[in-house]
């Protein structure tokens, strides 16, 4: 069973940590780093957003069994489903499950994490929006019953769900700042490992999911979308060998990341402008994030 929980946010580098820490010996060698189990129990395993459904059947465990069959049984188990901060009641039910498991959430600014996450979209050929327009989009509701990936504002708001964490997991939660785990690498990541349980190691930096414009929109529809073709080699081949392919092929894919305008910049921070307001004062992460939303 999960010893560890990756908690979020979407786009905050959780799977170059989550891949980071698969390099101890001491950690299960996870079939998957993001199953969504509890996930799916609370929002279920249908969305509307265009392929969601696609990314739904190549990542979603919903049996019990085969979830918990994931993880090699003397070592440290990983669940690194980022999306589990969504909602109150999956970390809930999440901490009711595993009472004594470590819990982990990484944060970004706010506004990178937005644009990281529309351009990683845009980079698998499924959104065809401008940037303000894919949140007008969201602030409208179309978006409700798609993925988290797609919410540009709700996903960036991270203070409720932070302070909630804080207050059902208390010190078996570790907050970490991106800007620290990306200029401080190795002194963060023996920081995670102390929290966790494991001896510190001479980590590999890790560089995952890189977003940009696709070279071949049709290119990376073959290579994102569930085809029987792509499930019969995945079922074939070695899955070390499946996850080196499709990762050096979708960094070939991948031009360059669009840059966001002044404009979008503004347009963001005037519809989360409130974020501040909600934190409450003398809580262990008041202070940073706080320095999240007052830039």
């Amino acid at each position: 069973m999960p010893d560890v929980f990756i908690l979020g946010f979407t786009k905050c580098a959780t799977t170059s940590l989550y891949n980071q820490l698969m390099q101890h010996e001491g950690v299960s060698r996870t079939k998957r780093k993001e199953p969504h189990f509890h996930f799916s129990q609370i929002m279920g395993d249908r969305f509307d957003g265009p392929a969601d459904n696609d990314t739904v059947s190549q990542m979603f465990i919903t049996n019990p069994k085969q979830y918990l069959n994931l993880y090699e049984p003397g070592k440290l188990a990983i669940d690194g489903s980022a999306m589990s901060i969504e909602e109150p009641r999956i970390l809930e039910k999440i901490n009711t499950e595993f009472p004594k498991a470590r819990y982990i959430i990484m944060l970004r600014d706010p506004l990178e994490r937005a644009f990281s996450a529309y351009t990683h979209l845009i980079r698998d050929a499924r959104e065809t929006r401008s940037f303000c327009e894919a949140i007008d989009h969201e602030l409208s509701g179309a978006r409700s019953t798609y993925m988290p990936i797609w919410h540009n504002i709700k996903s960036s708001r991270y203070v409720e769900p932070v302070q909630h964490a804080r207050h059902v997991l208390g010190d078996r939660l570790k907050v970490i700042a991106y800007c620290d785990y990306a200029s401080n690498n190795q002194q963060v990541m023996d920081e995670v490992a102390c929290f966790i349980g494991l001896q510190p190691i001479d980590w590999k930096r890790d560089y995952a999911n890189r977003s940009g414009v696709p070279r071949s929109k049709l290119f990376q529809k073959a290579l994102m979308r569930k085809s029987r073709v792509k499930s019969l080699f995945i079922r074939t081949f070695p899955e070390k060998l499946v996850t080196a392919l499709k990762r050096n092929l979708l960094e070939r894919n991948t031009g360059a990341k669009p840059k966001i305008n002044s404009e979008e910049r503004a347009y963001f921070k005037s519809v989360i402008v409130d974020e501040v307001g909600k934190i409450q004062p003398n809580t262990p992460d008041s202070s940073f994030l706080t320095s999240l939303y007052s830039a």
